[in-house]
């Protein structure tokens, strides 16, 4: 090889020692740049691949995470068997009862009406079944003839159909015992005819009560007594009540209203102490029927309950 020869090799062989210089730095900075654009991927080979933040291609379609491994290895040793002690359970707590006033003494008060049924006795019942009352009816046969659906409703809502004799007409009744007992058994008629079926309870009232003058007082009462007792009766007067059918005690003139209830106040005083507590009330008498529910509701504020009077075993005589 001559000098020009020679020249050229080492010309050719150091042209291609700076190529592969270049192309080793080209190498080396397409990779460093790879490196920085790789958080883009999940390196095929790594299992737990890293989640893309860079926002990429929204074409590329993530492959899914699979889940790290557990950072311990369970135990094959069992969970600690329950003990045989159970939990303990919670002690209920309760908010006890009101007692009951014991200054406050419960009476068992019979709530009477007198006279009926009239056009005032639906508004009566309409009354006691707002305070669910049960009450006695005292009714006269001739008024049940006429209001014959009040006599049906007055049994159907389970109040007592009581007997007050059938005229209330004291120059038939008291002409002697056997007249008595003759209107009674009109009375009884009138009932079933109106109810559909024998319906009357075997409580009277004398009219004008057990000691009017007609009748002859105390002394005069004792052959009626005895013969409606052989009917199978008992006899019922009142020991409580608003003097609705006596306003010559209204000596102050008060409101009626007012005497009324000022003379329900007055038998109350007198009597509360002696059972059985028997209130009259004439539904035929409208200022009577107006006091209905403040009467009932100062009863239940006294502490009273409400019976039928049937439920007596012997007559109530003043």
């Amino acid at each position: 090889m001559n000098s020009i020869e020679a020249k050229k090799d080492t010309a050719i062989r150091a042209a291609s020692r700076e190529t592969l210089k270049r192309a080793a730095a080209f190498a080396l900075a397409f990779l460093t740049l790879l490196s920085f654009a790789g958080c883009a991927r999940r390196d095929p080979v790594d299992p737990y691949e890293v989640v893309d933040i860079t926002g990429g291609s929204e074409a590329e379609t993530a492959a899914p995470v699979t889940p790290a491994p557990p950072t311990e290895i369970p135990t094959e040793a069992p969970t600690e068997a329950p003990t045989p002690e159970s939990t303990a359970t919670p002690e209920p707590t309760f908010t006890p009862a009101p007692t009951k006033d014991p200054s406050v003494v419960t009476r068992r008060v019979y709530l009477t009406f007198d006279d009926g049924p009239s056009k005032n006795t639906p508004e009566v019942l309409d009354i006691l079944k707002k305070y669910g009352v049960k009450a006695t009816f005292f009714t006269v046969g001739r008024f049940v003839s006429v209001y014959p659906d009040t006599a049906k409703r007055i049994v159907e809502e389970g109040h007592l159909l009581a007997c007050h004799t059938y005229s209330h007409d004291f120059s038939i009744i008291y002409q002697d015992p056997d007249h008595f007992v003759a209107d009674v058994a009109k009375w009884r008629s009138a009932v079933k005819k109106a109810v559909g079926y024998d319906a009357g309870a075997y409580v009277f009232r004398f009219p004008g009560g057990s000691t009017n003058s007609t009748i002859g007082g105390r002394s005069g009462r004792k052959d009626y007594l005895k013969a409606m007792h052989k009917e199978g009766y008992l006899a019922m007067d009142w020991n409580l009540g608003l003097n609705d059918k006596w306003l010559a005690g209204n000596k102050d003139h008060l409101p009626i209203e007012e005497y009324l209830w000022k003379s329900y106040q007055e038998t109350w005083s007198y009597f509360k102490d002696k059972p059985p507590l028997i209130l009259i009330i004439h539904d035929t008498e409208p200022a009577s029927v107006n006091l209905l529910e403040r009467l009932i509701e100062d009863l239940i504020a006294k502490g009273c309950e409400f019976g039928l009077c049937d439920e007596l075993t012997e007559d109530y005589l003043m």
